[in-house]
């Protein structure tokens, strides 16, 4: 220990020498006590901001030295910044808290980080009484825009669960009814975040299954659920109801949420309505409503069908999401012919048909009547308004 600070001060020596200008050099005695901390460990996230903690005993003649390795990070002395020497790579990136280092607090503010900037940081606070000489270890993670998918596919079912930012690599865990699932594969691409996916076949279940994605780094967890429900079966013209509600105890009632109604043909969906908890609940096919329980009870989000015909047949997706949570619910539809329908259009036909035969009947008598007349007439009896003078020579 006693070697280590010696090292720190001539370290710290050879740093401020020539940036405080002194002609016989920076004095060795100038401390009167020297301190090394151990090692601290913050961790970050990819692009935000984080803050570096450093302290010393408050004193006279401050001089603050954040380093990376060779790289000079951050330089304070005469009551101010300077940043001559800085690392470009740290340019407009670091700060100090100025008002609060009169107290003893020497921490950094790094901002917009990268991966360039994970590794170990050296902090240096001296006084005219003491110097402290500070690792702080930064760990860096990214959890971006976890999701969960189902697609259907050349008859197959699948379901794909994606990370499109993930630093370091994550694990991904599935389950089927509770029970884990090691069927599943994991494709991973680099640009120049990591970026995750893992696609499960479901052709032919009727299990419930659970993608887990966890970054140990950031201690962060993200599960997707999915599960189907029984058919729906209705009658042509009566209103279908789609039910649709968060069971996930574990949610928390402040947490924002996001709601899409899908339905899915094939490989595409089409969306019907969506809600979000920052926003207006959202309809794009007038043919369906929320139904009233969902405008009046949390975290049910039930969807009605006005006037279902055959041609609605399929499957319907509850698509409910938060920060770290997504649950998918498959809601298969079946809509029969109805009969009032049915019986409508057999009335109309015998309608027609009766209509038509009436007017034979009635058309038939006059018919029958002219021809008579027509065939009645004397031979050589002239037509009405014929001319009865002979014609001139």
């Amino acid at each position: 220990m006693k070697v280590q600070s010696l090292l720190n001060l001539y370290l710290l020596n050879v740093l401020v020498q020539p940036l405080i200008g002194f002609d016989d050099g920076f004095p060795f005695p100038y401390f009167y006590r020297t301190f090394s901390q151990p090692m601290t460990t913050v961790v970050g996230r990819l692009y935000e901001d984080v803050i570096l903690p450093c302290s010393f005993e408050k004193g006279h003649g401050i001089v603050i030295h954040w380093h990376k390795e060779d790289k000079l990070v951050h330089s304070y002395y005469r009551e101010s910044d300077h940043l001559e020497q800085q690392e470009p790579d740290y340019a407009k990136r670091t700060s100090l808290f100025l008002n609060e280092i009169n107290n003893g607090n020497a921490s950094l503010t790094l901002r917009r980080l990268n991966l360039q900037d994970e590794g170990v940081y050296t902090c240096y606070a001296a006084t005219e009484a003491e110097m402290e000489c500070r690792e702080v270890e930064l760990k860096l993670g990214a959890f971006i825009t976890p999701v969960m998918e189902y697609q259907e596919q050349n008859g197959d079912n699948y379901l794909t669960c994606y990370l499109f930012g993930a630093y370091p690599l994550p694990t991904i865990t599935w389950t089927a009814n509770n029970t884990t699932n090691p069927e599943s594969n994991m494709e991973v691409s680099s640009h120049p975040l990591l970026s995750v996916k893992s696609q499960l076949n479901i052709t032919g279940s009727n299990s419930s299954y659970e993608c887990i994605i966890e970054n140990l780094v950031l201690n962060q967890r993200w599960i997707g659920k999915w599960k189907t429900e029984g058919s729906l079966l209705t009658t042509e013209g009566k209103k279908a109801l789609f039910p649709c509600k968060l069971k996930n105890e574990d949610f928390l009632p402040e947490k924002s949420i996001n709601v899409s109604w899908y339905r899915v043909e094939n490989s595409s969906s089409t969306i019907l309505a969506s809600f979000s908890s920052s926003s207006n609940r959202m309809v794009f096919d007038n043919r369906f409503t929320w139904t009233k329980d969902t405008m009046q009870e949390k975290y049910k989000f039930s969807l009605t069908l006005m006037s279902p015909t055959p041609s609605d047949n399929g499957k319907y997706l509850c698509n409910i999401s938060s920060v770290n949570y997504m649950e998918l619910t498959i809601q298969p539809l079946t809509v029969e012919p109805g009969q009032g329908n049915s019986f409508n259009k057999t009335y109309i036909i015998l309608v027609v048909i009766l209509a038509f035969i009436v007017s034979m009947l009635v058309a038939a008598p006059i018919y029958k009547k002219k021809k008579w007349n027509s065939n009645s007439r004397p031979t050589g009896e002239q037509e009405e308004g014929e001319s009865m003078n002979p014609p001139l020579l």
